[in-house]
């Protein structure tokens, strides 16, 4: 099965004596672990050449390096996210580290339900010149794993152990794992390897149980909730079973190997197996911020992306050139149709000239409709005039007829145009004016005011009076 581009495809241990490295058989796991020793300290020329000799191209490499490499810590778990602790720890373990903070790269894990994180920090220096070790084989970097990290993880199936394992060149050293979480770790000065085989010595053994045991008392006396009461063994240059009895016949926990096979492995080997089986989980001490930012824009991405804008401006360039091809068949038939409408039209004039009416016909329709005009107006003026006869002479002469006085008599009533002249005899002058007020109760009277009054005795000395109407006053 092939694996995924993000997976790591090379496995590679950086420890005292040297450098083991193995690559990914995608149907068979690890290949054979490869060993590059050591002198002085020339890792990046023997990392360089054990690469080139395996042919390691185009591959993703994990990169696990021994405790000489960093330094850990424990601390008390940060409030800011998970994924900002890269950025974070730096500022965290400024007092107790001795280079600037731009210079360290740094990452931790939790410790099980404390409150507290087991914190990594390298040398930021360190991890660019291996990341330009590996770029120039072609080798991407996706992880650096501390050494503990890796061992805490070698046993999944016990959940709290210690482990004494020590690699070639190196002093002895313990750990103790909680669920797959370094929480204590310690180099053992003042025993010197080897202490079985041919050069048994009982007193190394002694001393070695000793600090063993004194570990085992810390931790118990921190560990409140949790009981280690195991101890594998993974020590090079050692007799493991050997190794194994004279510990177990000294402390009262089972000591067992660490590897459940009989045979026995370089401590480097099986740090390479068990870095290949844990991925890209756990702490990172090469994190996103110092990896190179994905290019978006590549020479695939570019003529892919030139590919798909050259499709579309085909597809657009087609949509409007049918749409063109439609405007043209529908501008074609409009210019046929008007071509047609300006034949017709050019008919229907000259059907129009050829029906001109004669001069004497249209004389004689003026003259009818002068005459008409004329009858029209006539025919006006004799309805308003009939109008004004039926309203006015009636009503007012029945108006007047109900306001009947015995002390006012009318001698003449002049109605022309609206406007009413009356002329009349009065038994008094004062019987006038109420005489006129009683006009406003009759409806054909109400509404009309008088431009002047005149009253006057006549030579009989009898009151005579004139009322005069105002201009424009109607009915």
């Amino acid at each position: 099965m092939n694996r995924r581009a993000e997976e790591p495809s090379l496995s590679i241990v950086m420890l005292t004596e040297g450098i083991y490295l193995s690559k990914v058989n995608p149907n068979s796991g690890l290949d054979s672990v490869s060993f590059y020793e050591l002198t002085d300290n020339n890792w990046d020329f023997i990392l360089s050449s054990a690469l080139k000799e395996n042919q390691c191209q185009n591959l993703n490499a994990t990169v696990t390096l021994g405790s000489h490499l960093y330094q850990s810590f424990q601390l008390e778990k940060p409030t800011v996210p998970k994924d900002e602790w890269p950025v974070a720890l730096p500022f965290l373990l400024k007092d107790l580290i001795t280079e600037r903070v731009t210079d360290i790269v740094a990452d931790g894990v939790e410790l099980g339900d404390s409150n507290k994180i087991q914190a990594y920090v390298v040398v930021k220096r360190f991890v660019e010149q291996l990341k330009q070790v590996l770029d120039h084989r072609n080798v991407k970097l996706l992880k650096i794993s501390p050494e503990d990290e890796v061992w805490a993880h070698a046993r999944q199936d016990v959940p709290a152990y210690m482990l004494l394992h020590r690699s070639q060149k190196s002093d002895f050293k313990i750990g103790a794992f909680v669920n797959q979480g370094s929480i204590f770790q310690r180099t053992i000065r003042g025993v010197e390897s080897p202490i079985t085989g041919e050069y048994a010595n009982s007193l190394q053994i002694d001393a070695l149980a000793l600090e063993l045991q004194r570990s085992m008392d810390y931790l118990s006396s921190q560990l409140k909730q949790v009981q280690i009461n195991k101890l594998f063994l993974c020590c090079d240059d050692e007799n493991n079973e050997e190794l194994r009895e004279a510990l177990q016949e000294r402390l009262n926990v089972m000591v067992e190997p660490l590897l459940l096979v009989d045979t026995q492995h370089q401590s480097g080997e099986v740090l390479v197996n068990e870095t290949y089986q844990l991925g890209l989980k756990g702490a990172n001490l090469y994190p996103p911020h110092l990896q190179p930012k994905k290019e978006m824009f590549n020479l695939d991405v570019v003529a892919a992306s030139w590919l798909v804008l050259f499709l579309i401006m085909m597809a657009i360039y087609s949509v409007y050139s049918y749409k063109n091809h439609q405007l043209d068949e529908q501008i074609s038939a409009a210019s046929q149709q008007a071509n047609q409408l300006t034949s017709e039209l050019t008919v229907l004039k000259n059907k129009l000239s050829a029906h001109k009416p004669s001069p004497a016909k249209l004389a004689a329709v003026e003259r009818l409709r002068v005459d008409v005009k004329t009858k029209q107006k006539s025919l006006k003026v004799i309805s308003s005039f009939d109008s004004e006869l039926q309203v006015g002479y009636s009503g007012i002469m029945s108006g007047l007829s109900s306001i009947d006085r015995s002390d006012i008599s009318l001698t003449s009533i002049d109605i022309t145009d609206g406007k009413m002249n009356i002329q009349g005899l009065a038994k008094s002058p004062e019987v006038i004016p109420s005489w006129v007020q009683q006009f406003k109760n009759e409806m054909n009277l109400v509404g009309r005011n008088f431009e002047s009054l005149s009253i006057g005795r006549d030579e009989n000395n009898v009151v005579i009076f004139s009322l005069r109407s105002k201009s424009g006053d109607r009915d």
